[in-house]
């Protein structure tokens, strides 16, 4: 995402945050990277307003901002005139101490991100899961959603995602999505991750970064619902602008197609699924379902269509129970994370457990079409 469009989505978090800022301030010493691009950042903290982020390059440039306070406690630094693929190092003060992370690359770099959803059940296996993201040293980590339960209030987001991840988030730039528990009355998540965009639909946050030869795109489920009228407009046009980036990548919540039993918001795979098959998607991921999917390339609208699907919701012990379907040819019920390598000429996709085992393996190679399932789909789990 460029500059101009970050500095719009903050200040955008800044009204948001005045508006629903009442409660109490969020507890010290949360902190993560985010924004990232191939020449900037945005830092984001806990602590006492009229803190600064000092930041410093390999060889010794320095460089840094005065945070602006957001309310309770949260404060921003957007960081711009970085050089791509570098390492930076930020000193937070002392409640949230220090963060560190490596820009995008300039051209089509192979990378490796990690993407877990529903980690927010307490668990050790959680913590665990935390701690091998962190020992696989990706680029970035995508969350999938549901990063506390009940909710993502400030309390139990606290104990659920950012202490577990606090070692992850002080050197890995978040990507979230915004699971159903996370948006929730009086849930914290909107203020402190989920900045909305100019003209965003009611149902959630939503943007698009660059990252090497990909550009990834995160939309919430809601937005794609029948209760916001399934308004597709600004996911078809992030895609139509990307169409000549070799890979695109989408990621959410809740699955367009699942052979799991968890219900889904209402319409959604007849509003979203037009919009990624006609986008030319070429990966897409998503939660909410608690345990491994991986479905058949899916071209359930447009023939041309090759999308696909993986849903990694085992970001806990929390798991559901496996269901089979052709249409399904790997389902597992267990803790895992997704470790997704990107190159210019193939995306490849790995189930990883706790052990450091790959579960399973899927790849996407540039310029193959695969054979699709048109039909075949369980019927949507939407109310």
């Amino acid at each position: 995402m460029s500059g101009v469009r970050w500095r719009g989505v903050l200040a955008a978090l800044g009204a948001t945050i005045g508006l629903a800022g009442c409660g109490g301030r969020f507890p010290s010493g949360w902190a993560y990277v985010s924004g990232v691009s191939s020449s900037a950042a945005t830092v984001v903290w806990t602590g006492a307003d009229g803190g600064r982020a000092s930041c410093r390059a390999p060889g010794g440039a320095t460089l840094g901002g005065s945070a602006r306070p957001r309310g309770r406690g949260l404060q921003v630094v957007r960081l711009e005139g970085l050089a791509p693929s570098t390492r930076y190092v930020c000193r937070l003060g002392a409640a949230a101490g220090t963060v560190r992370f490596r820009t995008a690359p300039a051209a089509d770099e192979p990378f490796t991100f990690a993407a877990v959803g529903d980690s927010g059940d307490g668990s050790p296996e959680a913590a665990a899961l935390a701690r091998r993201i962190l020992a696989g040293r990706p680029a970035f980590l995508v969350h999938l959603g549901d990063m506390a339960y009940p909710s993502s209030r400030a309390p139990t987001l606290d104990a659920r995602f950012f202490r577990p991840y606090r070692r992850v988030l002080a050197r890995v730039p978040l990507f979230p999505t915004p699971g159903n528990h996370d948006l929730v009355e009086r849930s914290a998540y909107r203020d402190v991750f989920a900045p909305i965009a100019a003209g965003e639909a009611r149902g959630g946050p939503h943007y698009a970064f660059d990252w090497g030869a990909a550009h990834l795109v995160s939309v919430s489920s809601p937005e794609f619902s029948d209760a916001e009228g399934g308004d597709p407009e600004w996911l078809a046009g992030e895609l139509a602008r990307a169409a000549a980036r070799p890979w695109r990548i989408v990621f959410l919540h809740e699955p367009p197609f699942t052979a799991g039993a968890k219900w889904v918001v209402p319409g959604l795979r007849r509003h979203l699924e037009p919009v990624i098959e006609a986008g030319h998607v070429d990966l897409l991921l998503a939660g909410h379902s608690h345990l491994y999917e991986r479905a058949e390339p899916a071209c359930a609208v447009v023939p041309g269509a090759r999308v696909l699907e993986v849903v990694s919701g085992g970001g806990g012990a929390n798991l559901d129970p496996p269901a089979g379907h052709p249409n399904f040819p790997r389902v597992l019920a267990v803790t895992h994370y997704l470790r997704v390598r990107v190159t210019l000429e193939t995306i490849d996709v790995r189930a990883v457990d706790l052990s450091g085992h790959v579960l399973d393996h899927a790849r996407r190679r540039r310029g193959e079409s695969p054979a699709c399932r048109a039909e075949g789909w369980p019927a949507p789990r939407d109310r």
